[in-house]
């Protein structure tokens, strides 16, 4: 499959739509913060014409959903209301593709299209836009929080961007022109990034300098979309079935075919209450719970591609195209929806 053919990948429609499209400014307004005074939380109606591309779970429970257009939702009760609420640019609206804050939930930022860049210091009630490097006008499509100082971003173009200071600074890199899927820090010393052409980068330094494990030729090898840790154990996944696999922290990595019916997936967590098992979903609503290598199909209830996933203690959430919220007691094993008006589940693994 050639690069081409990456972008009529259905999730990743959130990647291309509007990330390149000429006459997208990056001009930001630093300190503009968005009242969010009149907000109610209500059940969430089913909207099959919005889709949501990031999520995470605080400590408090809450949970931060971000997506088309700039919206952005939370809900305190777990998923049986939430408010909502669209972050934009004068007349302007893009969409938002990752959401992530640090270990105590304190401070939070959110990332999306034209390298837009929001904080949050009450938990994602309120937002604030934070400047930028000058002259980034790139998508970055996920972010990476280790605490309110240090956090990595990546994006399309090549774009690996780091600060240690909250933003104050930043460190821009770019390689060569690919793009950058997921980034993560498994531990406060070392961050990983996923792309295209089964790139796999590593930082032991804050994202000073990135030494490639993986891939890296353009041209050469499917991409990956998402990578996720647990202990020693760690994957990366990618396009119909591609995945790298690691049991000693990432310092070697395996190339292995994963059985999921040469559907790609688009999203990889690690279980908190299993050690060496992952949740990974994608395409088609294609979910699984991952150990060991061996792929354990699990129902998701929807057919439209689930775009993120996130787990707590205490439970799990997915999201996706065309409205996609569910939420998971058992460790991503059963999901059920978030809509007032429930889908009907699928009784057979997707």
């Amino acid at each position: 499959m050639n690069r081409g053919q990456y972008w009529g990948i259905g999730w990743l429609k959130l990647i291309w739509c509007t990330a390149l499209s000429a006459g997208i400014l990056c001009t930001t307004l630093a300190g503009v913060s968005l009242a969010t005074s009149g907000l109610k939380a209500a059940p969430q109606p089913d909207r099959s014409w919005e889709s949501y591309f990031g999520v995470t779970i605080l400590p408090s429970g809450r949970t931060v959903v971000a997506g088309d257009k700039g919206v952005i939702m939370t809900t305190d009760d777990g998923g049986r209301t939430w408010t909502r609420q669209l972050l934009k640019k004068g007349p302007k609206y893009y969409d938002l593709y990752s959401v992530a804050f640090t270990p105590d939930g304190s401070r939070g930022w959110v990332v999306g299209d034209a390298g837009v860049i929001y904080r949050s210091d009450d938990g994602g009630t309120t937002w604030t836009e934070q400047q930028g490097p000058a002259g980034l006008n790139t998508a970055l499509l996920k972010i990476a929080v280790v605490d309110a100082q240090r956090f990595c971003a990546g994006g399309e173009h090549g774009v690996l961007l780091c600060t240690s200071d909250g933003g104050t600074s930043w460190n821009l890199q770019k390689f060569h022109d690919f793009a950058f899927f997921d980034v993560i820090y498994p531990d406060p010393q070392n961050i990983w990034a996923v792309g295209e052409f089964a790139t796999l980068l590593h930082s032991g330094d804050g994202g000073k300098s990135w030494q490639a494990r993986n891939g890296g030729e353009s041209g050469k090898g499917d991409p990956l979309f998402s990578i996720a840790f647990n202990g020693n154990q760690g994957i990366a996944v990618g396009l119909i079935g591609t995945s790298l696999q690691t049991s000693d922290g990432g310092k070697t990595w395996q190339t292995r075919e994963l059985a999921n019916g040469h559907r790609s997936l688009y999203t990889v967590s690690s279980l908190p209450s299993q050690t060496g098992e992952f949740y990974a979903a994608g395409e088609q609503g294609l979910a699984a719970i991952i150990a060991n290598g061996e792929v354990t199909p699990v129902p998701s209830g929807v057919a439209d591609a689930i775009a993120a996933s996130a787990f707590s203690s205490r439970f799990g959430i997915s999201t996706g195209l065309a409205g996609t919220l569910l939420r998971s007691e058992d460790g991503g094993r059963h999901w059920r929806s978030l809509l007032s008006k429930p889908q009907p589940l699928l009784t057979e693994a997707q």
